[in-house]
């Protein structure tokens, strides 16, 4: 391996500075499980490694990886993530090169969803393949849903691959965060990146839309319905857990046909897992794997975020092993889950899809598919989606490209991020004469000292021109 290299992102090698690196990315197709879409990506370039084999380079091989040396010490490796496979090529690798030759036509015959990267001086540049040829722009649509607990903003291209993600808790302070997030973004998308449209939910959508002056906005049932539909099409249910609700979707179909939202007890949410995992002193991202290790799952007498808390010190006390009692906490949400979205058994066809950030916890997964199983008599696997911590998004990303008008509304990543916001009171009321008891708080975006829009005003204020020189104009630009 070469050494003295320095490292630009995940996705590239250690390279030096000033120099050109060329990659590609194969999205995974949109099947059931991991195991079906990673076996999937690896089969699609089988051919390619009989080349390279037949070739006699060295291999070297590592989990999910292969590298490939030729005789002057050039690389080509593969290797898979959650939802993509990748080829980079060394960077002292020349443009006519056998193999690289090999490769581009290799990938360019595929009948798949394909991009082409390069990092060069600093930027990096991606071309998607389109009828066996390389275009020089990559182009889509921005879907955002801002909610109580994070901000949620992802990229899906014209072919409706998502592209890019990005997730920013949202610490009570959506408009910062927003911007925040978008930072983040930007510094994920390509160079040559044409963000054509934008869609919004959430419970912070009135003023994401405004700062993104989005194309559409849907509901978040319609949303996470949207984008479960568009990854895993056969979906006749959903069980979505996020951080502080739970939903269940029944579809019709191909369309949403009824749905249930609990929003008022934690205990069946990812909340719940939050408060225990604080009192066990374990994060909550390895609950999953600990709790399978359990022998003897504790079942708690309440499903009551307050009475499971109490419970669970007494078995610590007991001196009971956090296995167990974390498999009674995945056993006491699936319960609480079914109970308060009073699941209805006689619409519970298959397949069953598995979203929200709650998801990723296997042990909630196989509890929630015991439940199942006693409901049914039948085993049913819950199917999780790629990228199913963002899954509104993805949806809002979607309706975007289905509804965005021809002409761009999108205000672009600088200037949303330039928009700053100052909450005051309504001056006009006297003006309106709008027979308001209470003067209405509003809230002023503004980019530098011009007022970009006015947010939870009275229908009077909006249709109403303003006079001159009226202080709803100003704004304290230094607050």
């Amino acid at each position: 391996m070469k050494k003295n290299l320095k490292k630009i992102s995940k996705n590239f090698f250690y390279l030096p500075e000033n120099s050109v690196q060329k990659f590609y990315r194969i999205p995974f197709s949109f099947l059931k499980t991991s195991e079906q879409r990673r076996d999937n990506a690896w089969e699609s370039v089988s051919g390619l490694i009989s080349f390279f084999k037949n070739r006699n380079h060295t291999v070297s091989k590592n989990q999910n990886e292969l590298f490939f040396y030729n005789k002057n010490d050039e690389m080509i490796e593969i290797l898979t993530d959650h939802s993509n496979l990748w080829i980079k090529t060394d960077f002292s690798a020349t443009e006519n090169s056998e193999d690289l030759i090999f490769l581009d036509n290799y990938i360019k015959s595929l009948n798949k969803p394909a991009y082409k990267y390069f990092y060069k001086n600093k930027e990096v540049f991606a071309y998607p393949l389109e009828s066996g040829e390389w275009i020089d722009l990559i182009k889509g649509y921005i879907g955002l849903d801002a909610g109580s607990i994070s901000i949620n903003i992802v990229f899906v291209d014209l072919n409706g691959i998502i592209f890019e993600t990005e997730y920013t808790l949202t610490e009570g302070d959506v408009i910062n965060n927003i911007k925040k997030a978008f930072l983040k973004m930007s510094e994920k998308l390509p160079a040559n990146t044409e963000i054509l449209g934008s869609g919004v939910t959430g419970s912070g959508h009135e003023i994401s839309a405004s700062l993104l002056n989005a194309d559409v906005y849907e509901t978040e049932l319609d949303a996470h319905a949207e984008a479960t539909l568009h990854l895993l099409p056969e979906t006749q249910v959903i069980f979505d857990i996020g951080g502080q609700d739970s939903k269940v979707m029944y579809i019709e179909d191909g369309e949403l046909d009824e749905a249930g939202m609990n929003k008022k007890c934690g205990a069946g949410t990812g909340a719940f897992l939050d408060a225990q995992a604080d009192r066990l002193g374990i994060p909550v991202e390895k609950f999953g794997e600990t709790g399978l290790k359990a022998k003897k799952p504790y079942s708690f007498s309440s499903m009551c975020t307050v009475f499971a808390g109490r419970d669970l010190i007494a078995e610590q006390a007991k001196g009971n092993t956090k296995e167990n009692i974390i498999a009674g906490l995945h056993r006491s949400l699936a319960m609480n889950f079914y109970s308060t979205l009073g699941i209805n058994k006689k619409k519970l066809k298959t397949p069953i899809a598995f979203q929200g950030g709650v998801a990723s916890n296997i042990g909630v997964k196989k509890e929630l598919e015991a439940l199942l199983y006693e409901a049914r008599g039948e085993k049913i696997e819950l199917y999780v989606p790629m990228y199913h911590k963002v899954m509104g998004a993805i949806g809002m990303a979607l309706f975007a490209r289905d509804e965005a008008e021809d002409s761009i509304k999108f205000r672009g990543i600088d200037t949303i991020c330039k928009i700053n916001s100052e909450f005051t009171e309504c001056t006009r009321a006297e003006e309106l004469n709008c027979g308001r008891k209470t003067i209405c708080d509003l809230v002023h975006l503004h980019k530098d000292s011009e007022i970009i829009e006015t947010l939870y005003a009275c229908e009077k204020y909006y249709s109403t021109p303003l006079s001159d020189g009226n202080q709803d104009l100003k704004v304290n630009c230094g607050g």
